[in-house]
């Protein structure tokens, strides 16, 4: 790997992803604020919906983007490209209209109508833009993949920034806003890759034979990344038909704060992907055991960030307060997902185990799903439902870790033990103690982690120098 573009190209991700933060602090602070309740409920419902378009291109993206990983623009096959582009805008056009009169003919009210309407024509922008963002990712073009991240953020900050100061109370003008930010980003990455549109398509029948082929090859991997989304959507859509639209806003509100961390330490695995593709395995497999002990070492801090977030957002969001106390049980998702994504799913990948990757994202979910069923019709609790899903992804991450360390060649650690045991020690003392008490119970108890781990530490740290 060429350390210094690996260096340039996270640093851009990275700047994409403030911005991006940015505008999540205003979408999760401002506007619910604002909104109202019902509202408020109302767009994390379409958020929570757009969460699941990538579906409906059949893993076509996937494909191209495993397919094509490592190769540069002047070697990658343009006409084919563009060719399986124009594919997948047909087929996705089609599924989008039978959402659209799945809506207005459903009777699913004024509100939720009007979300899935919105669902189906973000549909097929968003998976557009998506396959082009994908395309400049296999290129190792990653810069330009953030800059277009970048732009889609802007275009939305800008509208949303007009109607938050016109006190627009109704969510459907964010809705509409939010559509034309992936318009704007889907323009920009037709300019970027220009070239490519302009080498013209092959016939159809060949288009669609190439496009079948990469849906072949992506559908495990897309497949795999459904099955981790549902490890919490099956719990959403539950909450959401069981205790209701207010409730299900509230958790969206909690697992929105959880997800700032969550989707900026992510932007390292959109260009770790292609880098380490390129790269030699032995180089693979040194980042693979620094990242994992870096990770390991670093990201359970992230705990004592939880009595001042909720102090500050209980000044800002009171009528929201009593829903707090799901960030305990939510909070380990930022250490044991984060680590899942960035090491795990990257390696997956790179080491072509999508169907791995698929069965254990399946097991998980399905896990979830039990564990859904039994807080809704059994114990008829919430508090059990996210206990079940939290504890489903903290499998996931371990079960995932201890697998690639056989598969690689990397000797196992207690990194993942210590994790354990620092996230139950939080858990405890959070729900135990007083707020000042439990923080600094916490730190000590944190301190005394890196202090028997001194040697980690320091060899850690020198490898990241390097």
């Amino acid at each position: 790997m060429d350390k210094r573009t690996l260096i340039k190209n996270v640093s851009v991700a990275f700047l994409a992803q403030g911005v991006s933060m940015l505008l999540s602090i205003v979408q999760s602070l401002i506007v619910p604020k604002l909104l109202g309740t019902e509202q408020y409920s109302y767009w994390q419902l379409f958020i929570f919906y757009i969460g699941y378009v990538g579906f409906f291109h059949l893993g076509l993206n996937d494909g191209v983007y495993l397919i094509k990983g490592g190769q540069s623009r002047d070697k990658i096959d343009r006409r084919s490209v563009n060719s399986q582009f124009a594919f997948a805008l047909s087929f996705q056009l089609i599924m989008a209209v039978v959402i659209v009169a799945i809506a207005v003919l459903g009777g699913f009210g004024p509100e939720r109508e009007f979300v899935i309407v919105c669902t189906g024509i973000f549909l097929v922008i968003q998976n557009a833009a998506t396959y082009l963002t994908f395309l400049l990712q296999a290129m190792n073009e990653t810069r330009l993949s953030s800059y277009s991240s970048i732009v889609e953020r802007l275009s939305f900050l800008v509208p949303l920034l007009l109607l938050l100061t016109g006190r627009i109370h109704a969510f459907e003008p964010y809705v509409i806003s939010y559509i034309f930010s992936s318009v704007v980003q889907l323009g920009f990455c037709l300019y970027l890759l220009r070239d490519f549109t302009k080498s013209g398509i092959l016939a159809p029948s060949q288009a669609a034979r190439e496009g079948i082929q990469s849906i072949r090859v992506g559908i495990k991997l897309m497949l795999a990344n459904i099955a981790s989304q549902l490890v919490l959507g099956i719990a959403r859509f539950a909450i959401d038909a069981t205790w209701g639209i207010k409730t299900f806003g509230e958790l969206s509100l909690a697992l929105s704060m959880v997800n700032f961390f969550l989707a900026f330490v992510s932007q390292a695995s959109m260009v770790l992907f292609p880098a380490l593709r390129q790269g030699s395995a032995q180089s693979a497999k040194h980042f693979y055991t620094v990242a994992c002990d870096a990770m390991g070492l670093a990201f359970p801090a992230v705990y004592l960030l939880y009595q001042p977030m909720t102090w500050l957002l209980g000044l800002w969001l009171p009528q929201y307060a009593h829903s707090f106390v799901f960030f305990i049980y939510l909070m380990p998702l930022c250490v044991f997902d984060s680590k899942m994504n960035i090491t795990c799913t990257t390696f997956f990948k790179v080491r072509r185990e999508e169907a791995v990757l698929f069965r254990i994202n399946a097991c998980i979910a399905l896990l979830s799903a039990l564990g859904t069923f039994l807080g809704t019709s059994i114990f008829h609790s919430i508090y059990v439902i996210i206990g079940s899903v939290v504890l489903a992804i903290i499998i996931r991450s371990l079960y995932s870790e201890s697998y690639l360390n056989r598969a690689i060649g990397v000797p196992p650690t207690s990194i993942g033990i210590w994790e354990l045991v620092l996230t139950g020690a939080f858990v405890t003392m959070t729900i135990l103690l007083p707020p000042l008490v439990a923080t600094t119970a916490y730190l000590l108890f944190y301190v005394a982690f890196l202090v028997a781990n001194g040697n980690r530490v320091q060899s850690t740290y020198k490898a990241l120098r390097t």
